[in-house]
């Protein structure tokens, strides 16, 4: 898990090179101060008031302070390039776990949205914290430890030859607790994990449980969870109380070996009462909270640190790389074509295939109605079309790419697709028609709106500016229809999907959003639900018991009997107006 979470880390920190050079910098010029405080304390002592010069004594001591104020000038300075790593490092997370989560929802088999919800919300924020906590406090160790040594020696080198075994010891002591800490870190993990899905499963069954009386064991399986959850946070905070132990073998065991031995120190002349005083300083105020940085940090924070971490590198895709700009799939051609070759499809092992062997050629610019009776697999086919699902034996290939396989951060520039139910998501009216197409000029997002019929949407909600709550609440379910629409028919990908994306307009309207499909340069694919639709596209593609047949709306309504049934079904229940 050490390596995991370590190669995560430092992923996470490579796109922040030259602010973390900057902090580094910065802690180590921080150094200076401290090496020179007990060094300006003795002078102090030595040459001013054990000699009852007092003149001379606060010389030394207002020397002392304006190290401490430069000090705090360059401890200021620690917080610009502070913010520039940790607060887009949480973005980064935020994205990542949030991407991943939904991937992992897409297939329900994997899906886990309480432990993708906690790690896009409590474990992101933990880490930018726990990062900023340590990167704000690394001049503690570097400064304070480097400067202190420095110090020491230059008092004497045998007071650092006094010290430093002690310190030393120290840090072999905590080094060793490093894996068992880590150990009980992922325990603890997992438990949180489990409990957060469990609670989950349980207020989504909530009205379940009620209608069948089964509080108390919904309740019992909850409390198991808290209780392992407890538990491990219990056994990883006595592990933080042994670590905290290994500050006194440093500290306070080598404060009394300086002081004990301070006597044959003075004696021999290797040290005055004020470098004693000093070098008594540098143990107690500098080496003392760098050690305990150490372990609070080191042996603490950094292990929690590397424990989240090296969860997340278990959860998020092996293509994740917050450094890297989009790549794997080569730009598709200007005008692909859709290959379906071979096609079966099951929702299980032991479910009967929905699509088998089906096979198809899709050229670029064609207008393909897919029709079929209800629970066919047309849906199916769609989802299949966009690469959201990969079939079970055979190729979906766009551009001569398998759909499945391109990136999904990459997928949208070749298919967009409309699902019968369209999201609206909180935002502007403009952020959410140009989300595919941010470039996109007022007055062409006006223009579109208009053909589709938006533009009396538009004026009465207060023009492009107008905030839109979560789901678009307060729009119909049409309105939100158009709004998918005007959205995607505004993105780049060259084939459009619409799986019913019109169902809650009306004949005239749909109509008219088909025809606007139809003229943008493309190739547009209709999952119908009206026999307008298919009268209207250049080819249509029936899709029953499995299998699939294509022609013209004429061909078909001729060889095919399933069709004239759909067909005669569809006109007993429209009347409609084709165009």
């Amino acid at each position: 898990m050490t390596r995991p979470g370590l190669r995560l880390l430092v992923a996470q920190l490579r796109p922040h090179r030259r602010p973390f050079a900057a902090l580094c910098g910065l802690s180590l010029l921080l150094a200076v101060p401290t090496a020179s405080s007990g060094y300006l304390i003795g002078r102090a002592l030595d040459d001013g008031f054990l000699t009852h010069r007092p003149d001379a004594g606060m010389f030394w001591l207002t020397v002392l302070a304006e190290v401490g104020l430069v000090s705090a000038i360059l401890s200021r300075a620690l917080f610009r390039p502070l913010t520039r790593i940790v607060e887009p490092l949480r973005d980064q997370l935020v994205t990542a776990t949030v991407t991943a989560g939904l991937g992992r929802g897409l297939d329900e088999d994997s899906a886990t949205p309480a432990t993708d919800t906690l790690h896009a919300t409590e474990w992101a924020e933990t880490i930018r914290r726990t990062v900023g906590a340590i990167l704000r406090n690394l001049h503690l160790t570097v400064s304070m430890a480097i400067g202190a040594l420095a110090g020491l020696a230059t008092l004497d080198p045998l007071a650092a030859l006094i010290v430093a075994p002690c310190m030393l010891a120290a840090l072999a002591a905590n080094w060793a607790l490093v894996r068992p800490a880590l150990d009980r870190q992922r325990r603890q993990i997992l438990a949180e994990e489990e409990l957060a899905e469990r609670v989950s499963l349980v207020f989504g069954a909530r009205r379940d449980i009620l209608a069948c009386t089964a509080e108390e064991a919904a309740i019992d399986t909850v409390a198991a969870a808290v209780r392992t959850a407890s538990d491990t946070s219990v056994v990883n905070a006595r592990m933080g109380i042994l670590r905290s132990l290994t500050i006194s073998i440093g500290v306070e065991a080598g404060l009394l070996s300086l002081l004990f031995l301070a006597p044959w120190l003075i004696a021999t002349g290797r040290l005055s009462g004020g470098e004693i005083v000093g070098a008594a300083f540098y143990v107690t105020m500098a080496l003392g909270p760098a050690l305990r940085f150490f372990v609070i940090g080191g042996g603490g924070w950094f292990v929690s640190l590397l424990g989240l971490f090296g969860r997340l590198e278990e959860v998020l895709p092996d293509t994740y790389d917050p450094g890297s700009k989009p790549s794997g799939t080569p730009a598709p051609p200007p005008r692909p074509d859709v290959t379906v070759d071979d096609v079966t499809f099951a929702y299980s092992p032991e479910a009967a295939p929905v699509l088998e062997g089906v096979s198809a050629e899709i050229p670029y610019g064609l207008h393909l109605a897919v029709v079929g009776p209800s629970g066919s697999g047309k849906s199916t086919l769609a989802t299949l079309l966009c690469g959201l699902r990969p079939p079970g034996h055979g190729r979906v290939e766009v551009a001569g790419f398998d759909i499945a396989g391109v990136l999904e951060r990459q997928r949208h520039r070749l298919v967009s697709l409309i699902p019968q139910e369209a999201y609206v998501f909180a935002g502007t009216l403009r952020e959410n028609l140009a989300y595919l197409a941010p470039e996109t000029t007022d007055h062409v997002l006006l223009d579109t709106a208009a053909a589709f019929g938006l533009d009396a949407i538009v004026s009465r909600l207060g023009g492009l500016d107008a905030v839109l709550p979560p789901g678009g609440a307060g729009l119909s379910a049409g309105e939100r229809q158009l709004v998918a629409l005007v959205r995607t028919y505004l993105s780049p990908g060259p084939i459009i999907v619409l799986d019913e994306a019109t169902c809650h307009l009306d004949p005239p309207a749909e109509r008219d959003a088909e025809l606007m499909f139809a003229r943008r340069p493309g190739t547009l694919i209709v999952i119908a639900h009206r026999i307008s639709s298919a009268m209207r596209a250049d080819r249509v593609l029936l899709v029953d018991g499995g299998r699939v047949a294509t022609g013209t709306h004429d061909e078909l309504l001729s060889t095919s009997p399933r069709y004239r049934e759909l067909a005669g079904h569809w006109k007993g229940s429209h009347v409609e107006t084709v165009t």
